[in-house]
């Protein structure tokens, strides 16, 4: 491909979350690409989504675009700006509708002991510090204490598998001071979930009974994505209420 399209820009308009059309003079030039799925990076880490190829050759990205969407903080109004780097790869950047580069939390990790279970290595958000990228004067990611994420791992499908919530995420929100949480999944039904404690260097806060329903339920698997996001509305006094959105692994 040519440098001169190399880029392009996608507004993202309404219709967006769920999948993303790529501009047809752009897949003209990939018409003999036979890729099913595309690699983005971006200042956030990389990502593999799916992509849907109709009978004209116009490409969308499709599975995992919507977990993308949600990391990166995306609106009605914000750009991307695409760099293609060769077969079905990019680099991503990102605008607000000022026309502004937006402003990113880029997560480092910090030198840490060895943890006794897989499932500690699961989610983005752990034993991590936040060190901001300035883009401009764009805008900032979303709050750092009012959600997390964790990626399904076999682990998580015990009957005896449990959730670690982040050390950050449970001190901010006062965690140590309630024995449960209820998790509403995207049907929006209602999962109490105990919460255990252990102290092994530092508090450790994990849900464990109730969880394996949960995960039974919305028939979860290796590789899909909980977005764990705090509900500040819940009038509920002795539990805290989660609604996690869940984002279904590439086939």
């Amino acid at each position: 491909m040519e440098a001169t399209n190399r880029r392009f820009f996608k507004f993202m308009m309404p219709g967006f979350h769920q999948k993303l059309n790529l501009p047809p003079a752009f897949c003209e030039k990939l018409k003999d690409e036979n890729s099913k799925r595309a690699i983005i990076n971006s200042c956030r880490g990389t990502w593999k989504i799916s992509i849907c190829k109709d009978r004209d050759g116009l490409i969308c990205f499709e599975n995992g675009w919507p977990i993308f969407v949600h990391q990166h903080g995306l609106n009605i109004g914000d750009v991307v700006l695409f760099e293609h780097t060769g077969e079905l790869h990019f680099n991503a950047f990102f605008f607000d509708p000022s026309a502004c580069e937006k402003e990113f939390f880029v997560e480092v990790k910090k030198e840490h002991e060895e943890e006794p279970e897989p499932v500690n290595a699961d989610y983005h958000s752990r034993n991590k510090e936040r060190e901001p990228v300035k883009k401009g004067s764009g805008i900032s990611y979303h709050s750092y204490n009012e959600h997390f994420i964790v990626t399904m791992t076999p682990y998580h499908a015990y009957k005896t598998g449990k959730v670690t919530v982040p050390a950050e995420f449970s001190r901010s929100n006062n965690f140590w001071e309630i024995g449960s949480v209820t998790l509403r999944d995207p049907r929006r039904k209602a999962w109490p979930v105990k919460l255990l404690f252990q102290r092994s260097g530092q508090l450790r806060c994990r849900m464990e009974r109730g969880w394996h329903d949960f995960y039974v339920s919305n028939k979860l698997k290796e590789g899909d994505v909980c977005v764990f996001d705090l509900n500040r509305h819940s009038k509920q006094p002795t539990t805290v209420l989660m609604d996690v959105q869940i984002f279904r692994a590439p086939l």
